[in-house]
Protein backbone atom coordinates (compact mmCIF):
# COMPACT_ATOMS: atom_id res chain seq x y z
CA UNK A 1 0.00 0.00 0.00
CA UNK A 2 1.38 3.11 -0.73
CA UNK A 3 1.79 6.12 1.72
CA UNK A 4 0.90 9.60 0.73
CA UNK A 5 2.93 12.68 1.44
CA UNK A 6 1.44 16.07 1.44
CA UNK A 7 4.14 18.83 0.36
CA UNK A 8 3.03 22.38 1.04
CA UNK A 9 5.01 25.25 -0.30
CA UNK A 10 4.21 28.37 -2.04
CA UNK A 11 7.38 28.04 -4.35
CA UNK A 12 6.24 25.80 -7.42
CA UNK A 13 9.99 24.61 -7.70
CA UNK A 14 10.25 23.50 -4.15
CA UNK A 15 6.88 21.69 -4.54
CA UNK A 16 8.50 19.63 -7.40
CA UNK A 17 12.05 18.95 -6.23
CA UNK A 18 10.35 17.32 -3.03
CA UNK A 19 7.59 15.59 -5.79
CA UNK A 20 10.58 14.49 -7.63
CA UNK A 21 12.75 13.35 -4.26
CA UNK A 22 9.94 11.20 -2.94
CA UNK A 23 7.67 9.66 -6.37
CA UNK A 24 10.80 6.89 -6.95
CA UNK A 25 10.90 5.93 -3.46
CA UNK A 26 7.30 5.06 -4.01
CA UNK A 27 5.21 7.77 -2.21
CA UNK A 28 2.38 8.85 -3.55
CA UNK A 29 2.64 12.94 -3.80
CA UNK A 30 0.27 15.70 -2.77
CA UNK A 31 0.08 18.97 -3.23
CA UNK A 32 -0.96 22.53 -1.87
CA UNK A 33 0.49 25.95 -1.95
CA UNK A 34 -0.69 27.73 1.04
CA UNK A 35 -2.10 26.85 4.46
CA UNK A 36 -5.67 27.23 3.16
CA UNK A 37 -5.10 24.50 0.13
CA UNK A 38 -3.20 22.40 2.58
CA UNK A 39 -6.28 22.08 5.39
CA UNK A 40 -8.31 21.29 1.76
CA UNK A 41 -6.14 18.59 0.84
CA UNK A 42 -5.90 17.18 4.19
CA UNK A 43 -9.21 16.77 4.46
CA UNK A 44 -9.92 15.40 1.48
CA UNK A 45 -6.98 12.96 1.15
CA UNK A 46 -5.45 12.17 4.68
CA UNK A 47 -1.96 11.94 4.23
CA UNK A 48 0.54 9.89 6.13
CA UNK A 49 3.06 13.07 6.58
CA UNK A 50 2.63 16.63 6.12
CA UNK A 51 6.31 18.52 4.74
CA UNK A 52 5.15 21.75 5.37
CA UNK A 53 7.05 25.10 4.67
CA UNK A 54 6.45 27.84 6.91
CA UNK A 55 6.33 31.63 5.12
CA UNK A 56 3.62 31.84 2.81
CA UNK A 57 0.54 34.07 1.92
CA UNK A 58 -2.91 33.79 3.36
CA UNK A 59 -1.96 31.59 6.26
CA UNK A 60 1.53 30.78 7.61
CA UNK A 61 2.97 27.11 8.18
CA UNK A 62 2.46 27.57 12.53
CA UNK A 63 -1.45 28.48 11.78
CA UNK A 64 -1.93 26.03 9.17
CA UNK A 65 -0.19 22.96 12.06
CA UNK A 66 -2.34 24.88 14.72
CA UNK A 67 -5.22 24.54 12.53
CA UNK A 68 -5.00 20.59 11.27
CA UNK A 69 -3.97 19.32 15.30
CA UNK A 70 -7.31 20.69 16.25
CA UNK A 71 -9.21 18.83 13.50
CA UNK A 72 -10.39 15.17 14.66
CA UNK A 73 -8.99 12.56 12.59
CA UNK A 74 -6.27 14.80 11.05
CA UNK A 75 -4.46 16.08 14.40
CA UNK A 76 -1.74 12.62 14.33
CA UNK A 77 -0.39 13.01 11.21
CA UNK A 78 2.77 14.13 11.08
CA UNK A 79 4.37 17.52 10.47
CA UNK A 80 7.93 18.09 9.06
CA UNK A 81 8.29 22.20 8.81
CA UNK A 82 10.95 22.90 5.80
CA UNK A 83 12.00 26.87 6.53
CA UNK A 84 14.81 28.87 6.40
CA UNK A 85 14.73 30.15 9.65
CA UNK A 86 16.89 28.06 12.10
CA UNK A 87 17.04 30.11 14.65
CA UNK A 88 15.74 28.53 18.17
CA UNK A 89 12.90 30.90 18.04
CA UNK A 90 11.42 29.53 15.02
CA UNK A 91 12.33 26.31 15.86
CA UNK A 92 10.25 26.40 19.23
CA UNK A 93 7.48 28.01 17.54
CA UNK A 94 7.24 25.00 15.47
CA UNK A 95 7.64 22.87 17.51
CA UNK A 96 4.68 24.77 20.18
CA UNK A 97 2.37 24.26 17.23
CA UNK A 98 2.40 20.64 16.83
CA UNK A 99 4.99 20.01 14.41
CA UNK A 100 7.61 16.71 15.08
CA UNK A 101 10.69 17.78 13.58
CA UNK A 102 11.98 20.83 10.44
CA UNK A 103 14.29 20.50 7.47
CA UNK A 104 16.04 23.15 7.39
CA UNK A 105 16.09 24.78 3.77
CA UNK A 106 18.17 24.48 1.13
CA UNK A 107 17.29 21.22 2.16
CA UNK A 108 19.58 18.06 1.06
CA UNK A 109 17.32 14.77 -0.82
CA UNK A 110 18.81 12.14 1.61
CA UNK A 111 18.27 14.38 4.66
CA UNK A 112 14.34 14.75 3.24
CA UNK A 113 13.95 10.45 3.30
CA UNK A 114 15.34 9.97 6.34
CA UNK A 115 13.49 12.07 8.06
CA UNK A 116 10.37 11.05 6.45
CA UNK A 117 11.07 7.38 6.71
CA UNK A 118 11.68 7.83 10.22
CA UNK A 119 9.07 10.11 11.29
CA UNK A 120 6.32 7.33 8.97
CA UNK A 121 8.14 4.60 11.37
CA UNK A 122 7.29 6.45 14.40
CA UNK A 123 3.89 7.20 13.62
CA UNK A 124 3.30 3.52 12.03
CA UNK A 125 4.78 2.05 15.64
CA UNK A 126 2.55 4.89 17.60
CA UNK A 127 -0.47 3.37 15.84
CA UNK A 128 0.29 0.17 16.51
CA UNK A 129 1.24 0.41 20.13
CA UNK A 130 -2.04 2.82 20.56
CA UNK A 131 -3.82 -0.12 18.61
CA UNK A 132 -2.44 -2.54 21.35
CA UNK A 133 -3.32 -0.71 24.42
CA UNK A 134 -6.90 0.04 23.19
CA UNK A 135 -6.90 -4.29 22.26
CA UNK A 136 -4.90 -3.98 26.15
CA UNK A 137 -7.52 -2.10 27.94
CA UNK A 138 -10.52 -3.69 26.43
CA UNK A 139 -9.27 -7.09 27.75
CA UNK A 140 -8.19 -5.81 30.71
CA UNK A 141 -11.95 -4.44 31.48
CA UNK A 142 -13.05 -8.10 30.25
CA UNK A 143 -10.93 -10.05 32.66
CA UNK A 144 -12.22 -7.48 35.49
CA UNK A 145 -15.74 -7.79 34.52
CA UNK A 146 -15.35 -11.89 34.69
CA UNK A 147 -12.89 -11.19 37.87
CA UNK A 148 -16.00 -9.36 39.17
CA UNK A 149 -18.30 -11.96 37.92
CA UNK A 150 -16.41 -14.89 39.48
CA UNK A 151 -16.18 -12.94 42.95
CA UNK A 152 -19.98 -12.09 42.76
CA UNK A 153 -20.84 -16.50 42.18
CA UNK A 154 -18.18 -17.08 44.69
CA UNK A 155 -20.30 -15.35 47.23
CA UNK A 156 -23.24 -16.37 46.02
CA UNK A 157 -21.93 -20.16 46.45
CA UNK A 158 -20.33 -19.23 50.39
CA UNK A 159 -23.90 -18.27 50.82
CA UNK A 160 -25.35 -21.24 49.63
CA UNK A 161 -23.27 -23.86 51.69
CA UNK A 162 -23.62 -21.41 54.61
CA UNK A 163 -27.03 -22.14 54.30
CA UNK A 164 -26.11 -25.82 53.69
CA UNK A 165 -24.00 -25.76 56.78
CA UNK A 166 -26.93 -24.44 58.39
CA UNK A 167 -29.41 -26.83 57.39
CA UNK A 168 -27.43 -29.80 57.83
CA UNK A 169 -26.39 -28.31 61.30
CA UNK A 170 -29.84 -28.60 62.67
CA UNK A 171 -31.32 -31.62 60.62
CA UNK A 172 -28.34 -33.64 62.37
CA UNK A 173 -28.87 -32.36 65.76
CA UNK A 174 -32.61 -33.15 65.36
CA UNK A 175 -32.03 -36.66 64.00
CA UNK A 176 -29.31 -37.50 66.58
CA UNK A 177 -31.42 -37.75 69.62
CA UNK A 178 -33.93 -39.47 68.43
CA UNK A 179 -31.64 -42.18 66.57
CA UNK A 180 -29.18 -42.22 70.28
CA UNK A 181 -32.89 -43.33 71.54
CA UNK A 182 -33.57 -45.96 68.92
CA UNK A 183 -29.71 -47.25 69.43
CA UNK A 184 -30.35 -47.45 72.91
CA UNK A 185 -33.81 -49.19 73.23
CA UNK A 186 -32.49 -51.65 70.34
CA UNK A 187 -30.19 -52.31 72.97
CA UNK A 188 -32.04 -52.89 75.92
CA UNK A 189 -34.85 -54.39 73.74
CA UNK A 190 -31.97 -57.14 72.41
CA UNK A 191 -30.57 -58.20 75.63
CA UNK A 192 -34.25 -58.33 77.11
CA UNK A 193 -35.28 -61.12 74.22
CA UNK A 194 -33.58 -63.64 75.89
CA UNK A 195 -34.47 -67.83 75.15
CA UNK A 196 -35.01 -69.93 71.73
CA UNK A 197 -38.50 -68.58 71.25
CA UNK A 198 -37.77 -64.78 70.74
CA UNK A 199 -34.20 -65.67 68.52
CA UNK A 200 -35.85 -64.16 65.58
CA UNK A 201 -37.16 -61.10 67.79
CA UNK A 202 -33.72 -60.43 69.40
CA UNK A 203 -31.91 -60.59 65.50
CA UNK A 204 -34.69 -57.95 64.56
CA UNK A 205 -33.62 -55.66 67.16
CA UNK A 206 -29.60 -55.96 66.61
CA UNK A 207 -30.69 -55.22 62.79
CA UNK A 208 -32.50 -52.12 63.88
CA UNK A 209 -29.20 -51.33 65.84
CA UNK A 210 -27.04 -51.76 63.53
CA UNK A 211 -29.17 -49.67 60.80
CA UNK A 212 -29.39 -46.90 63.48
CA UNK A 213 -25.47 -46.84 63.93
CA UNK A 214 -25.16 -46.61 60.37
CA UNK A 215 -27.63 -43.69 59.91
CA UNK A 216 -25.82 -41.85 62.70
CA UNK A 217 -22.55 -42.37 61.01
CA UNK A 218 -23.92 -41.03 57.91
CA UNK A 219 -25.09 -38.00 59.54
CA UNK A 220 -22.07 -37.38 61.49
CA UNK A 221 -19.88 -37.56 58.61
CA UNK A 222 -22.35 -34.86 56.84
CA UNK A 223 -22.06 -32.78 59.58
CA UNK A 224 -18.54 -32.80 59.38
CA UNK A 225 -17.96 -32.32 55.41
CA UNK A 226 -20.26 -29.36 55.89
CA UNK A 227 -18.02 -28.03 59.02
CA UNK A 228 -15.41 -28.17 56.78
CA UNK A 229 -16.46 -26.93 53.36
CA UNK A 230 -17.53 -23.80 55.77
CA UNK A 231 -14.18 -23.76 57.21
CA UNK A 232 -15.74 -23.65 60.83
CA UNK A 233 -14.45 -27.37 61.73
CA UNK A 234 -12.71 -26.75 65.15
CA UNK A 235 -9.15 -28.51 66.31
CA UNK A 236 -9.70 -30.10 70.16
CA UNK A 237 -5.37 -30.17 70.76
CA UNK A 238 -4.15 -32.22 73.26
CA UNK A 239 -0.77 -33.80 74.31
CA UNK A 240 -1.03 -37.59 74.45
CA UNK A 241 1.04 -40.48 74.38
CA UNK A 242 0.98 -42.18 70.67
CA UNK A 243 1.60 -45.53 71.85
CA UNK A 244 -0.58 -46.07 73.81
CA UNK A 245 -3.43 -44.28 71.55
CA UNK A 246 -2.34 -47.18 69.02
CA UNK A 247 -2.38 -50.35 71.44
CA UNK A 248 -6.16 -48.50 72.66
CA UNK A 249 -6.93 -48.24 68.46
CA UNK A 250 -5.93 -51.66 68.17
CA UNK A 251 -8.37 -53.39 70.92
CA UNK A 252 -11.22 -51.27 69.62
CA UNK A 253 -10.58 -52.53 65.95
CA UNK A 254 -9.35 -55.99 66.58
CA UNK A 255 -13.27 -57.47 65.64
CA UNK A 256 -13.52 -55.36 62.68
CA UNK A 257 -10.36 -56.76 61.56
CA UNK A 258 -10.97 -60.45 61.76
CA UNK A 259 -14.75 -60.00 60.91
CA UNK A 260 -13.64 -61.55 57.54
CA UNK A 261 -10.70 -63.57 58.57
CA UNK A 262 -8.04 -60.96 58.88
CA UNK A 263 -4.67 -60.91 60.96
CA UNK A 264 -3.95 -57.78 62.63
CA UNK A 265 -0.50 -56.57 63.58
CA UNK A 266 0.65 -53.21 65.13
CA UNK A 267 4.74 -52.70 64.77
CA UNK A 268 6.41 -49.86 65.44
CA UNK A 269 10.33 -48.84 64.47
CA UNK A 270 11.07 -46.20 67.29
CA UNK A 271 9.63 -44.42 70.80
CA UNK A 272 7.33 -41.65 69.46
CA UNK A 273 6.46 -40.43 72.98
CA UNK A 274 4.22 -37.83 73.35
CA UNK A 275 2.59 -35.77 70.67
CA UNK A 276 0.28 -32.47 70.59
CA UNK A 277 -2.77 -33.12 67.89
CA UNK A 278 -6.30 -33.89 68.14
CA UNK A 279 -7.01 -37.19 69.07
CA UNK A 280 -10.31 -37.44 68.66
CA UNK A 281 -9.58 -36.92 65.08
CA UNK A 282 -7.00 -38.48 64.35
CA UNK A 283 -8.59 -41.92 65.56
CA UNK A 284 -11.62 -40.99 64.14
CA UNK A 285 -9.53 -41.00 61.20
CA UNK A 286 -7.43 -44.46 61.69
CA UNK A 287 -10.74 -46.22 62.54
CA UNK A 288 -12.18 -45.17 59.10
CA UNK A 289 -8.84 -46.38 57.27
CA UNK A 290 -8.41 -49.48 59.59
CA UNK A 291 -12.39 -50.54 58.88
CA UNK A 292 -11.96 -50.18 55.29
CA UNK A 293 -8.82 -52.63 55.58
CA UNK A 294 -10.55 -54.90 57.03
CA UNK A 295 -13.91 -54.44 54.71
CA UNK A 296 -12.05 -54.95 51.32
CA UNK A 297 -9.49 -57.51 52.55
CA UNK A 298 -10.48 -61.39 53.10
CA UNK A 299 -8.43 -63.88 55.37
CA UNK A 300 -5.91 -61.31 54.82
CA UNK A 301 -3.27 -59.19 56.40
CA UNK A 302 -3.34 -55.70 57.81
CA UNK A 303 -0.18 -54.08 59.07
CA UNK A 304 -0.32 -50.49 60.91
CA UNK A 305 2.86 -49.18 61.50
CA UNK A 306 4.14 -46.65 63.17
CA UNK A 307 7.39 -44.51 62.54
CA UNK A 308 9.14 -40.96 62.86
CA UNK A 309 10.43 -39.36 60.09
CA UNK A 310 13.52 -37.76 61.51
CA UNK A 311 15.47 -36.54 58.73
CA UNK A 312 12.49 -33.91 57.97
CA UNK A 313 13.04 -30.21 59.80
CA UNK A 314 10.30 -29.81 61.38
CA UNK A 315 9.31 -33.00 64.05
CA UNK A 316 6.53 -35.42 61.98
CA UNK A 317 5.49 -38.89 62.23
CA UNK A 318 3.51 -41.46 59.94
CA UNK A 319 1.15 -44.29 60.49
CA UNK A 320 0.53 -46.74 57.51
CA UNK A 321 -2.55 -49.30 57.25
CA UNK A 322 -1.57 -51.70 55.11
CA UNK A 323 -3.75 -54.10 53.57
CA UNK A 324 -3.48 -57.02 51.10
CA UNK A 325 -7.03 -56.66 49.82
CA UNK A 326 -8.08 -55.46 46.43
CA UNK A 327 -6.27 -52.60 45.89
CA UNK A 328 -7.17 -50.35 43.09
CA UNK A 329 -6.04 -48.91 39.97
CA UNK A 330 -4.63 -45.69 39.18
CA UNK A 331 -7.17 -44.13 37.74
CA UNK A 332 -9.57 -45.00 40.55
CA UNK A 333 -6.84 -43.49 43.33
CA UNK A 334 -7.31 -40.27 41.60
CA UNK A 335 -10.80 -39.76 42.45
CA UNK A 336 -10.46 -41.83 45.84
CA UNK A 337 -10.16 -38.45 47.79
CA UNK A 338 -13.62 -37.17 46.56
CA UNK A 339 -16.56 -36.57 48.36
CA UNK A 340 -19.48 -39.10 47.74
CA UNK A 341 -16.75 -40.92 45.28
CA UNK A 342 -15.30 -44.90 45.76
CA UNK A 343 -12.76 -46.07 43.82
CA UNK A 344 -15.70 -48.03 41.49
CA UNK A 345 -19.79 -48.25 41.52
CA UNK A 346 -19.18 -51.52 41.80
CA UNK A 347 -17.14 -51.48 44.68
CA UNK A 348 -20.28 -49.48 46.28
CA UNK A 349 -22.94 -51.57 45.60
CA UNK A 350 -20.65 -54.80 46.68
CA UNK A 351 -19.19 -53.27 49.91
CA UNK A 352 -21.75 -50.22 50.94
CA UNK A 353 -20.33 -46.92 52.00
CA UNK A 354 -20.88 -43.26 50.90
CA UNK A 355 -17.50 -42.04 49.97
CA UNK A 356 -17.15 -39.53 52.67
CA UNK A 357 -15.05 -41.09 54.87
CA UNK A 358 -12.21 -40.92 53.12
CA UNK A 359 -12.63 -37.29 52.10
CA UNK A 360 -13.15 -36.37 55.87
CA UNK A 361 -9.97 -38.32 56.73
CA UNK A 362 -7.66 -36.45 54.15
CA UNK A 363 -9.36 -33.21 55.21
CA UNK A 364 -8.99 -33.74 59.14
CA UNK A 365 -5.16 -34.57 58.21
CA UNK A 366 -4.60 -31.34 56.64
CA UNK A 367 -6.22 -29.27 59.36
CA UNK A 368 -3.68 -30.64 61.50
CA UNK A 369 -1.16 -29.57 58.94
CA UNK A 370 -0.16 -32.92 57.67
CA UNK A 371 -1.79 -35.29 54.64
CA UNK A 372 -3.41 -38.82 53.81
CA UNK A 373 -1.84 -40.72 50.75
CA UNK A 374 -2.24 -44.12 49.20
CA UNK A 375 -0.32 -46.50 47.09
CA UNK A 376 -2.08 -49.24 45.72
CA UNK A 377 -1.78 -51.79 43.38
CA UNK A 378 -4.99 -53.86 41.77
CA UNK A 379 -5.65 -57.27 42.98
CA UNK A 380 -2.61 -57.20 46.02
CA UNK A 381 -3.55 -54.93 48.21
CA UNK A 382 -3.31 -50.84 49.41
CA UNK A 383 -1.46 -48.80 52.03
CA UNK A 384 -2.70 -45.22 53.24
CA UNK A 385 -0.42 -43.22 55.23
CA UNK A 386 -1.05 -40.45 57.38
CA UNK A 387 1.69 -37.96 58.17
CA UNK A 388 1.43 -35.72 60.57
CA UNK A 389 3.39 -33.17 62.44
CA UNK A 390 4.30 -34.24 65.64
CA UNK A 391 3.35 -30.58 67.24
CA UNK A 392 0.03 -29.08 65.51
CA UNK A 393 0.45 -25.51 65.90
CA UNK A 394 -2.33 -23.01 67.33
CA UNK A 395 -2.35 -21.43 63.50
CA UNK A 396 -3.66 -24.08 61.77
CA UNK A 397 -7.08 -24.34 64.32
Amino acid sequence: MSRSILVVDDIAANRNLLGATLEPKGYEVLLASNGVSALKVATRAHPNLILMDVNMPEMDGYEACRQLKAMPGLAEIPIIFITANDDPESLVKGFQAGGVDYITKPFKEQEVLMRVETHLKIHMLTRALEGSNQALAAKNSELQSEVQRRKQAEEKANEANEAKSRFLSFISHEMRSPLNAIIGFSDVLADTLTGEALAESREDATRIRSASGHLLGLINNLLDLSQIEAGKMPLNLDEFELGPLMMELGKDVEPLVRRNGNQLTVQSNGEIGTVRADATKLKQVLINLISNAGKFTRNGEIDISLRNLAESEVKRFQIAVADTGIGMTGDQMQRLFQPYQQATDSTSRHYGGTGLGLAISRQFCRLMGGDLSVTSELGKGSIFTVTLPARVTEGLE
